[in-house]
């Protein structure tokens, strides 16, 4: 049975392009993209021609993928030059200098956000036209599927028992069964007066404003790392009110002597299943 490859980097991108890297549905613009196979669908011929696939969020993905759209309309999408400009223009935000809260910290101009292990679990990484692109690699002491983003692409996601991310990808939470826990929100701060009354501090006095701030919440359960709107609470350390400029990192913890067990190899590949089509395979993630 062949199988279709994983679609490479360079028609994400391209198909990120096209529709002004957000949801080209009116009234979305959700930056947190999936890749839709629909001229021809995957269950006809298994393929990864830019022509025939679009960029959606994982909701109107899954709208798409339930008939919600015909071929014509998503067609249309991917035409439609001035829905993308207006996305683009709705995601200036993603262009201003960034101020990262963690854990009742703060770190300006700091792309990676939490590294674990050497593992980078919250990173903005700027492309070449200047837009923030988030990426994510959830931790976890279960040996299930925890939310991986890669440059605003879905990667993975698990079986949380919640999910959020609305529209225009300002807000983004996801809570596991276990405790595991994850909350960004993205905030457009325009003046030092903003910043001082929303988070009680003077502390940003020689930051420029206006600014983009990524507030993050998370909790990896069963350990000693928690980082909760007033405090970072990392193994017996606390730590609240800092501020650091142009970091290597923020939140960073090497060398934890902990057993990460997420995604594990021998779990994918049991999610992988034969359809009745002699070219398609149907990949189940979260199942369990």
């Amino acid at each position: 049975m062949s199988q279709r490859k994983p679609i490479p980097k360079s028609v994400k991108k391209e198909l990120r392009a096209e529709v002004g890297f957000g949801c080209p549905v009116k009234g979305c613009g959700n930056p947190y993209l999936e890749y839709h196979h629909f001229d021809p669908p995957v269950n006809i011929r298994a393929h990864n021609e830019p022509q025939g696939m679009i960029a959606l969020c994982a909701q109107h993905h899954k709208k798409a993928d339930g008939g919600a759209y015909t071929t014509e309309q998503l067609h249309e999408f991917k035409k439609d030059k001035a829905n993308a400009s207006l996305v683009k223009g709705n995601l200036d935000w993603l262009r201003k200098d960034l101020l990262a809260v963690v854990g009742g910290n703060f770190y300006y101009e700091t792309p990676k956000v939490i590294t674990i292990d050497g593992i980078d679990l919250v990173s903005l990484i700027r492309d070449e036209e200047g837009y923030l692109r988030l990426n994510i690699n959830m931790l976890s002491l279960e040996s299930e599927e925890r939310i991986i983003i890669e440059d605003n692409s879905w990667e993975n996601v698990g079986s949380p028992l919640d999910l959020r991310s609305p529209p225009q990808g300002k807000e983004l939470e996801v809570n596991y069964h276990n405790g595991d826990y994850l909350y960004l929100r993205f905030i457009e701060l325009k003046s030092f007066e903003q910043a001082q009354k929303r988070y009680n501090s003077d502390i940003f006095k020689e930051i420029k404003f206006p600014i983009t701030a990524v507030e993050v919440n998370m909790t990896i359960a069963g350990t000693k790392i928690e980082l909760t709107p007033t405090t970072s609470q990392l193994g017996g350390i606390q730590m609240t009110g800092c501020l650091s400029s142009h970091c290597g990192g923020g939140v960073v913890i090497q060398n934890s002597g902990i057993y990460w067990k997420q995604n594990p190899v021998w779990k994918r590949k049991t999610l992988v299943e034969e359809t009745e089509y002699p070219n398609v395979i149907k990949v189940n993630f979260g199942k369990r």
